[in-house]
């Protein structure tokens, strides 16, 4: 039996035949595939039966350093006749199907090491060992393709030899899509096939009735769908939803999602924080169980998390199951690599994900192919900075060329920026939607804002006195050492501080719902922002934009169960001058914000005319710069991208989409390197902390280390940890 996997051991015939299978699935969603793919599927392996290359995968043989998909391609191009666009674009996806053909103008090594010229090629000798074997090749294969059952092999040249002019020819993605959606499918259905999968979910149990279940489960007092949700699933294509917090907008965008689903294509849920990502993910899967009955998401097949750091939120959920550790760490690497593949229909991700498929990293066209005819829910839009809004205006106009359909949904955001969007995005100016005249929520006053002139360290009696009166109560600082501060004034308390600078590990189990609600008293950042459904009856905060200034006043009493429902719950800002906030927010935007305070009560009428107040033009005149030129930047990159070729322009612009860096408290170091040396890799990474590079450069220039030493790859941070209030900056440990 000729071999296609070495370890465990998989037949070149099972392994085509599971990709084929595969390939069908995924033209079941998308029938644009060119129908010569399946052509390159059969052949894609065939110069895997090479003597040479099979005595390696039997364990018997050097390396063989040589490309096989340039034997199979050869062969490919022996039996059929490439001319023709389908089949040309189906050579071209089995050429590339491991290995681009270049970086940028550049001829990747891997093909340059199988030119047929030149008196030191190696072409003959692989050659020969493939036609050595080419009588057992075809008996095996037999009736896969007619055309290689009648093959007579005959004298060749390398196919590597003509790359160079392949990657001048090759058009931008845009202007010939058929050859990504070749070499995307092609390599999906190959990884997947690969990875024991050998299935794509077709989610033809993601429906509104499963939907329904779920509510009458799950949201107390659920009858039936309220008027926003039922406009949600009259709308035909992209469409926009602005309502204030407790209207039900999840579940609109997702009945939104299921009426515009025309057969299985994949759906995205987009958010800008990592921690209501693994919330969210938790909340759908509830909703969709999967053919097994599935609901966990280490466990549903229906629903995947797609971020940098997945690998801990699927470890998190196996261990809450409580899994063995080894059977647990094998569930988080399996539900890890699925997740990266087109396998979920359903991706509850960050917009970085998306993002990074535009900028033409190697099989970004698996992306592109994911991407095509989908349906795009992004939720929280208001939460990005101007420079990350510019790079998803351009991706919000590239979607609608791969016929996405885009579901855009907020509470805050100026009415100029949602002009912008709208026209981004696609969306018609009768596909906007918000709360009927009349409705209860409009009216509503939930919370009542409290000016204070003095800074939030000057309340710490205050907010004792809240907490003695028994109400749960958050303090919100802009900057992570105020809200240390704060925390050791209040120790006492025995308080609950959240922020980015506590190991990867300690957030996943800090920053959850069920933590949360654990402590009367909560000291957090701004990551108290984020979507999780948690609920305060009292709030302490620093002066900050109106926008971010809402989103933690959604925080305080969520539900509208305050103990006395006549008097709404109060929120302080506390405006004192503060260089900290200061340097994260502008200075004009912290005293706009001041100047337009509503006095009248909070309703979400006055929410609106308060951020219209604030951002007349829809961003501040600093972020709307930034978004500006980074519009203007990634708009010709995107329209560039070639398939099958690295990008060799957008590394630069790329790396400022996340401007950080992750290190390693030097009191850990010992343990993350054990970990790493006996491969324990997600429990190495549990001690990573993330660090703003602002905050890390001058922690350095600070104490005295301009230079931190590195291992392996990652930085070591010379600054004492402690468990409760995490990374130090400001206390340097000199070894």
């Amino acid at each position: 039996m000729l071999l296609a996997k070495g370890k465990p051991p998989i037949g070149l015939r099972q392994h085509t035949e599971d990709v084929l299978s595969v390939l069908t699935q995924l033209r079941a969603i998308w029938p644009e595939i060119p129908a010569g793919v399946e052509k390159a599927a059969i052949f894609h392996d065939l110069g895997k039966a090479a003597s040479g290359f099979q005595r390696m995968l039997e364990g018997a043989g050097d390396p063989w350093k040589f490309r096989h998909e340039v034997l199979s391609a050869e062969i490919f191009r022996q039996c059929h006749d490439i001319s023709g666009e389908d089949m040309f674009a189906a050579f071209l996806a089995l050429l590339t199907h491991h290995k681009n053909l270049a970086s940028g103008d550049k001829i990747a090594p891997a093909f340059q090491a199988c030119y047929s010229l030149g008196p030191y090629s190696r072409w003959p000798e692989k050659w020969r060992e493939l036609l050595a074997n080419v009588a057992e090749l075809k008996s095996e294969m037999a009736g896969l393709d007619s055309a290689l059952d009648s093959w007579k092999p005959k004298d060749a040249q390398s196919p590597a030899n003509e790359v160079g002019r392949l990657t001048r020819e090759m058009p931008p993605v845009f202007a010939r899509r058929d050859l990504a959606v070749a070499r995307g499918a092609l390599v999906a259905a190959d990884h997947i096939a690969s990875s024991g999968l050998r299935s794509v979910g077709l989610g033809q149990d993601i429906s509104r009735e499963a939907l329904e279940v779920y509510a009458r489960d799950h949201i107390s007092d659920w009858t039936t769908w309220s008027g926003l949700q039922i406009q949600a699933g009259a709308q035909t294509g992209s469409a926009m939803l602005v309502a204030p917090t407790g209207a039900g907008k999840t579940e609109a965008a997702l009945i939104w999602a299921l009426a515009n689903r025309r057969a299985c294509e994949r759906i995205f849920y987009v958010l800008p924080y990592q921690v209501s990502i693994n919330a969210m993910a938790t909340r759908i899967a509830q909703a969709f169980p999967d053919q097994q009955d599935h609901t966990d998401i280490s466990s549903n097949t229906n629903v995947t998390i797609l971020h940098s750091n997945m690998d801990l939120a699927y470890l998190q959920d196996a261990q809450s199951d409580e899994l063995p550790r080894e059977q647990a760490l094998a569930v988080a690497r399996s539900r890890t690599d699925a997740a990266r593949k087109i396998y979920a229909p359903i991706k509850v991700t960050t917009v970085f994900q998306l993002l990074d498929i535009f900028f033409g990293r190697k099989f970004f066209e698996v992306g592109l192919l994911e991407l095509t005819n989908s349906l795009v829910v992004f939720d929280e839009i208001h939460a990005y900075d101007g420079h990350t809004l510019g790079l998803i205006f351009v991706l919000l106009e590239y979607l609608q060329k791969l016929g996405a359909r885009i579901f855009i949904m907020t509470a805050t955001l100026p009415t100029a920026l949602k002009s912008q969007l709208c026209h981004s995005a696609g969306i018609r100016p009768g596909s906007e939607m918000s709360l009927e005249e009349g409705d209860p929520l409009l009216g509503e006053v939930r919370r009542q804002i409290v000016v204070d002139d003095r800074c939030i360290q000057r309340a710490i009696e205050q907010m004792r006195e809240s907490v003695r009166a028994g109400g749960k109560t958050a303090v919100v600082c802009n900057t992570v050492a105020k809200a240390t501060e704060v925390f050791r004034l209040l120790a006492d308390l025995k308080p609950l501080l959240v922020h980015s600078r506590f190991t990867l590990g300690q957030r996943a189990e800090r920053e959850t719902k069920e933590n949360i609600g654990n402590y009367k008293l909560v000291i957090a950042t701004q990551v108290i922002e984020v979507s999780l459904d948690v609920s305060f009856d009292c709030m302490f905060t620093e002066l900050a934009p109106a926008d971010s200034l809402l989103q933690r006043f959604g925080r305080v009493n969520r539900h509208g169960r305050c103990p006395d429902p006549n008097r709404p719950a109060l929120c302080h800002v506390f405006c004192g001058d503060d260089a900290g906030s200061r340097r994260v927010y502008s200075p004009d935007l912290l005293e706009a914000t001041r100047a337009h305070i509503p006095h009248d009560p909070l309703t979400f009428a006055a929410a609106c005319n308060w951020i219209d107040a604030v951002y007349p033009v829809g961003l501040a005149r600093e972020e709307r710069i930034q978004m500006e030129a980074a519009e203007q930047t990634f708009r010709p990159l995107v329209a560039e991208i070639r398939p099958m070729i690295d990008s060799a322009v957008a590394k630069s612009l790329e790396e400022t989409l996340l401007d950080s860096v992750q290190v390693i408290p030097i009191e850990m170091e010992a343990r993350w390197a054990a970990n790493k040396q006996e491969r324990n890799h997600m429990e190495a990474k549990k001690l990573v902390v993330n660090v703003s590079m602002p905050s890390w450069k001058n922690a350095l220039r600070k104490a005295g280390t301009e230079t931190p030493r590195e291992r392996e790859g990652r930085t070591i941070a010379p600054f004492r940890y402690d468990v409760d209030q995490g990374l130090l900056l400001d206390s340097p440990l000199i070894k």
